[in-house]
């Protein structure tokens, strides 16, 4: 199982052979790529003309450290359609990215999206006019349980994944989403499909989304670990545990990213020996 750390620890449109040579030189072997933190300066690589150039570099960079681009975070969600789709989905299939996480849609105008049919409904009919781009550019997207509405329910991604019945179209689960929010793991061991993707990150259960490092919150991991083994689970070992390192000065943040390493590696090592 790799150990796959997102791009979001170091500071939006920080430079991304930067935090690629960090990554890697702590040992970190997978990254997922923020698309979102890309988007927030129209000179950022990503958003030119020569962002093919820049992924096909980024990508040859990765190789020669040992490092692949895995997973990655999409700027947009759901009801996006346009060039900045494309766009998202070229460069990730450049940099060899198999996985975008977008989020579902959770409004009706200013109202959240409560029950569950209706959630299915509007997030399916959504999604699946994405699915060609996405085939042609050989990247699975990712639906992901939220903070709002009836997006908080593993169970409920889980089903939008079976509406949506297609191979290009998966989820990804939370587990400090979950946590914040009580969806319990008992709630997690009953999903009609395993998920494809995880985001780690712990939090204190009291609805906030603090994206602490495993260990520093309250959630049960070795409950967790056995929950993800009873599914089935048979992907990557994927860290959203961005605030602490985000958060620190940068003469810090190496020190916490190898802590982080640390710990996940204990994780996969226990996840590895369940039967």
């Amino acid at each position: 199982m790799k150990i796959v750390n997102t791009t979001s620890v170091f500071p939006p449109c920080w430079d991304p052979l930067n935090a690629l040579t960090r990554l890697a030189s702590i040992g970190y072997d997978a990254l997922d790529m923020a698309f979102d933190y890309c988007v927030q300066e129209k000179d950022f690589p990503f958003m030119t003309a020569d962002y093919e150039n820049w992924a096909c570099s980024l990508r040859e960079s990765a190789e020669k450290l040992g490092v692949s681009y895995t997973h990655s975070h999409a700027p947009f969600d759901a009801s996006a359609r346009g060039e900045l789709v494309e766009r998202s989905l070229r460069c990730a299939s450049l940099l060899g990215i198999r996985y975008m996480v977008v989020h579902p849609i959770v409004r009706r105008e200013k109202d959240f999206i409560t029950e569950d049919d209706e959630f299915i409904a509007v997030n399916a009919a959504a999604i699946r006019p994405l699915l060609e781009t996405a085939e042609k550019h050989g990247v699975i997207l990712l639906s992901e349980n939220l903070l709002w509405g009836a997006s908080i329910r593993s169970q409920t991604i889980a089903r939008l994944t079976e509406e949506v019945n297609s191979p290009w179209f998966g989820w990804c689960y939370d587990a400090g989403h979950a946590h914040a929010l009580h969806d319990s793991l008992e709630s997690f061991r009953n999903v009609c499909r395993a998920p494809l993707s995880l985001h780690i990150q712990d939090n204190h259960g009291t609805g906030w989304d603090e994206h602490l490092l495993p260990g520093n919150g309250t959630l049960d991991w070795g409950d967790f670990l056995r929950s993800l083994k009873a599914v089935g689970y048979a992907g990557e070992f994927v860290l959203e545990a961005h605030h602490q390192p985000l958060d620190a000065p940068d003469e810090e943040r190496d020190a916490i990213l190898t802590d982080l390493l640390g710990r996940s590696k204990k994780m996969t090592a226990y996840y590895n020996s369940l039967c």
